[in-house]
């Protein structure tokens, strides 16, 4: 999957500042970045490049944080694809000599080498310092070939030593040819007999000599921050225990203390994506409100001072925090959506910073004949009004706020107010509410628009400071205190329009938590929110594609297309009736490729009609970052459909066959794999409570001796006592043995389910061979496996 992000240029500093977050459920062996610039035709800078085994080698709770050196970029280092081969050995029955044999059958999603979006690959195969090869294919990407090469086999010869080396090309009529990938064969996969697989086609080994040429060049460096996350995901009967364990932690509180501690202490991931999976997985067991209450009451009992009430993360706030992207995404973007595009929009230069001013007023031409008070003056006329436009925005936004998200605030002020039920207390519940509402919603939304997805396209340097301006005033409006500036006293002209907010706020907040209590009915509202919600939406070109006309055979029309969960929609016009496919009948959702129809960033929608038959919804987005988020949206909602297909044509039926791969039935089955686990990960990730009760038992198993510890201790505790002594013996140990009891059901579940794992490994030779080899290369240990 493809990404662009926008850079902004501070001298030599590129600063981009953006996330991704990829979803796969195939191995994969490296991820590389590509630094273009669009400046002079899109000209590539360098690529960086980075291995899976590096990635978990270096495993860090807060993610691998480096700088990697950018490398010319090399068409030998674009490689994808499969082949299928039947390889063995044989023996004559005429002669009585030995023959290693390579049956080349055909190949797959291999890489374009030319202009065209296509190939013409040959294949040679060497064994025996002898080299045969194929014939050529024209002008595809899933070649047949069906062709066997035969070497024959030396009777001196070792058959440990025995290596056979396939290698694809593209061939050039006028430069040499291009390499297309290489699959390495031994003594352990050539035996007597046939074998036929898919093999992945890899990189050559790079050279000493070529690394040497390419170090000398010094094209910059990239930092970037990684994780990876992998998991093996057993069948939803494997974790059924785990579910009850999980279910019933939220009505126990010792349990829930138990599993929430161990949890935020010792866990391999980052505290926000464990929280994430706790917060999407009782979303789908129903049980959300359960949970955020059991986590608020939690970190409410274990504060002391009033002032740090929900100040730092916790598991607590981290939920509410995720909670409040899962559920209130749509209901951010429409508060804010329009006055971010506003700012960016306008581009104007606003500072109050005195230590600033002086420095941006000497970078921008137009300012530099206007004094300094001048400057001042209009910087806080901008902030002012688009102040005001936030916060009248939020303050009247109370009917869009989803009721579920209020309840869950009305909870959370409920909670303080039993905590301090004094009078001199009467504003904490107030900020309790704001402390999330505002402070990690509103204000980080505000501060970086991209990130929340209230805005498409990153803001340059001078808009940056902007809404890092307006995102401290909403900040000092949530804090409910007015008069406090902290050491920006700069901002001191903007204190009364802050104190006139901050009783703006208060009403808003009144109004925000009043609604009824919650109950076993209002559990449709998570369910009807999500249904109802528009998870994406704009404009695409939809194409119109006539296979048997002669001119024109393509019209692009441009369509409003909207997607919920449960429909695609589009329309020419606004006056037009929607015509509608339904998201369960959707079978797959894939790019097409540049050289089907002769024009970039196409997608292809696969469904099935009201007659059961197939048809295809072909459309144009304006660059890759637009085809991207179609199709990692779509795919999400399509996740669980029956109709789902397995393979597809990344190519068109032209006058009487299908470009991509020369078959000549339209209805012949496709020719590459689909990809519907490829996604970008974000709010409108469907929940899987499967993958998220792995992630969770994940990280309680590595806190599996710790478990272990505690269930030993309290046994030896127990036999310490004599319960018939005194009577605070008895309580003592009428205590260790409820502890000991929850500490032993946690352990045997956790073992449970790493048998179940065990189990599914050695049933499967593909992980299994995974595991071992990474065990060789790595002395990294732990139970994370393949997701």
């Amino acid at each position: 999957m493809y990404c662009h992000c926008n850079l902004h240029f501070q001298k030599y500093i590129l600063l981009f500042n953006v996330y991704f977050f990829f979803h796969q459920c195939c191995v994969f062996d490296f991820a590389d970045l590509h630094y273009w610039t669009n400046s002079s035709g899109d000209d590539i800078i360098g690529v960086a490049s980075v291995t899976r085994d590096y990635m978990y080698e270096n495993k860090n709770p807060k993610g691998l944080e480096t700088w990697l050196p950018l490398q010319k970029a090399n068409k030998d280092l674009e490689i994808q694809g499969e082949m299928l081969l039947e390889y063995g050995i044989r023996t004559s029955e005429a002669t009585g000599q030995s023959y290693v044999f390579v049956t080349v059958m055909e190949g797959r999603d291999l890489a374009a080498k030319d202009k065209t979006g296509y190939s013409d690959p040959y294949v040679t195969v060497t064994c025996f310092d002898e080299t045969k090869a194929t014939s050529k294919q024209k002008k595809t990407r899933f070649p047949e070939w069906n062709e066997t090469l035969e070497f024959l086999l030396p009777e001196d010869t070792c058959i440990a030593d025995l290596s056979v080396i396939v290698t694809v090309w593209d061939k050039d009529n006028f430069s040499s040819d291009d390499f297309m990938g290489q699959i390495h064969l031994d003594s352990e996969d050539v035996t007597h007999g046939t074998i036929r697989n898919w093999h992945a086609v890899a990189r050559r080994p790079t050279s000493d000599r070529w690394a040497r040429r390419a170090s000398r060049v010094d094209r910059g460096k990239i930092r970037v921050k990684l994780q990876l996350l992998e998991e093996i995901v057993l069948p939803s009967s494997c974790y059924r225990p785990l579910n009850e364990l999980l279910a019933e932690a939220v009505k126990s509180q010792d349990l829930g203390h138990l599993i929430w501690d161990m949890i935020e202490q010792d866990r391999t991931i980052e505290l926000g994506a464990i929280a994430m999976a706790l917060v999407r997985f009782y979303l789908s067991q129903e049980l959300i409100f359960e949970f955020l209450d059991a986590v608020i009451v939690r970190d409410i009992a274990k504060t002391e001072d009033v002032n740090t009430l929900f100040r730092g993360n916790t598991l607590g706030t981290k939920a509410v925090d995720n909670f409040m992207k899962v559920l209130a995404m749509p209901y951010l973007q429409k508060v804010l959506k329009p006055t971010v595009d506003r700012i960016i929009n306008e581009k104007k230069t606003v500072e109050l910073d005195p230590c600033k001013v002086n420095s941006v007023r000497g970078r921008r031409h137009s300012l530099h004949r206007e004094s300094e008070e001048s400057f001042v003056n209009h910087s806080l006329e901008a902030l002012e009004d688009y102040t005001c436009e936030i916060i009248n925005s939020i303050v009247g936004s109370i009917t869009y706020c989803p009721q579920v998200l209020r309840r869950v605030l009305k909870n959370i002020q409920v909670r303080v107010r039993e905590k301090w039920p004094e009078e001199m207390f009467e504003d904490v519940p107030y900020i309790a509410v704001s402390s999330f509402i505002f402070l990690r919603f509103f204000a980080p939304a505000v501060m970086s628009p991209k990130l929340f997805s209230v805005s498409d396209q990153h803001p340059n340097l001078k808009v940056i400071r902007t809404f890092t301006l307006l995102a401290k005033i909403v900040q000092s409006i949530g804090n409910l205190i007015p008069g406090s500036l902290g050491k920006e006293v700069w901002m001191e002209p903007l204190l009364p329009l802050i104190s006139q907010k901050i009783t703006e706020v208060k009403d808003y907040l009144d109004l925000l938590v009043d609604v009824g209590e919650f109950s076993a009915a209002h559990r449709y509202l998570v369910r009807q929110q999500s249904n109802e919600t528009v998870l994406i939406q704009g404009h695409l070109y939809k194409c119109h594609y006539h296979c048997k006309r002669l001119f024109r055979p393509i019209v692009l029309k441009k369509c409003y297309f909207y997607l919920t969960r449960v429909m695609l929609c589009y329309r020419k016009t606004p006056e037009d009736e929607d015509t509608m496919v339904m998201v369960e009948n959707i079978c797959a959702v894939e790019k097409l490729d540049y050289g089907a129809l002769g024009k970039s960033n196409m997608g292809q929608i696969i469904h099935k009609t009201s007659d059961e038959s197939t048809a295809i919804i072909y459309f144009q987005a304006k660059d890759v970052n637009e085809l991207t988020a179609w199709i990692s949206a779509i795919r999400k909602t399509c996740k669980y459909n029956v109709c789902r297909v397995e393979t597809f044509h990344p190519g068109v039926f032209k006058g009487d066959k299908w470009n991509c791969c020369r078959r000549e039935q339209d209805i012949a089955p496709g020719c590459s794999p689909t990809y519907h686990g490829v996604v970008l990960g974000d709010w409108q990730d469907p929940l899987d409570p499967d993958v998220d009760a792995q992630i969770i038992y994940s990280q309680i198993a590595h806190s599996k001796d710790k478990i272990r510890k505690m269930q030993h201790d309290l046994r030896m505790s127990l036999a310490g006592n004599d319960p018939s002594k005194c009577t605070n013996h008895r309580d003592v140990n009428d205590a260790a043995m409820a502890s000991l009891s929850l500490v032993s059901g946690l352990l045997d579940v956790t073992e449970q389910l790493a048998m179940s794992h065990q189990t599914f490994v050695e049933s499967s030779p593909r992980l299994s061979h995974s595991l071992r080899s990474r065990s060789v290369s790595s002395s990294v240990s732990g139970d994370d496996s393949l997701y």
